[in-house]
């Protein structure tokens, strides 16, 4: 991908779904495919349309609101929004409460920012999407974050609520990409590595599908494309299987 600014790049990348994407990561050992699990499409709608959000990670870490001793951002956190950007909120576990909303999607839509990722719960769900951007979360609230949680860090790495280990962390500029299927969250320096791989992968799932058009038994398909290769290069993108 030598030669291509980012914005080319990130053009390159949504040629692509973010099942391609993780199964490159997998096949280069990044945990869990760069997946983050129970992240789902809320806006423009819900899980439905061709939208993918793609961009480098603006990460907001917030706390619970008793935590006193954490400090407190200088900037207002959606004011802080780079434009192009994923902005990515980090929440406390096991909060009942929304982490965002309508106005704070407006304003980061303003800045230019891509679209929104939250590791908890939205609100304002029919405004946020007559903003029209792209917004990721695991659920609804219709409580406000004012009396639950505040923001203590930006553009800090975060860490994804579970028990996962090892643990998934995002960092700043890191390269979210959102789809139907989930959120993927690919280290920037594999950027290139993960287009190239997908570009190979996708040529390979194009012939599999004509000869499953064609009336060829799985079996016989794995073997022609997927078996064989695999005993020739280990490291062939064709030997990862789907």
């Amino acid at each position: 991908m030598k030669g291509l600014n980012l914005d080319e790049k990130f053009c390159a990348l949504k040629e692509f779904a973010s099942d391609d994407i993780a199964d490159a990561l997998m096949k280069l050992n990044v945990p869990y495919g760069g997946f983050l699990p129970d992240i789902v499409m809320y806006g423009p709608e819900r899980q439905a349309g061709n939208t993918k959000l793609i961009g480098p990670a603006y990460t907001i870490k917030t706390v619970l609101r008793t935590d006193t001793t954490s400090p407190r951002p200088k900037q207002h956190f959606a004011d802080a929004a780079p434009p192009g950007s994923v902005v990515f909120v980090s929440v406390p576990p096991n909060t009942v409460n929304a982490a965002w909303g309508g106005l704070m999607t407006a304003r980061v839509k303003a800045k230019g920012a891509n679209g929104i990722v939250v590791d908890g719960r939205i609100r304002d769900l029919a405004e946020i999407r007559e903003e029209g951007i792209p917004a990721f979360a695991k659920g609804t609230s219709s409580l406000s974050a004012k009396d639950f949680i505040r923001p203590t860090a930006l553009n800090h790495p975060v860490t994804l609520n579970g028990n996962y280990d090892p643990p998934i962390v995002i960092r700043p500029g890191d390269i979210i990409f959102g789809d139907l299927d989930g959120v993927i969250c690919i280290p920037r320096r594999l950027l290139d590595t993960v287009i190239e791989m997908c570009k190979v992968n996708k040529k390979i799932d194009a012939g599999l599908k004509e000869q499953v058009k064609k009336g060829i038994s799985l079996v016989e398909i794995f073997a022609m494309y997927r078996i064989k290769w695999a005993k020739d290069d280990d490291d062939h993108p064709a030997s990862w299987g789907s």
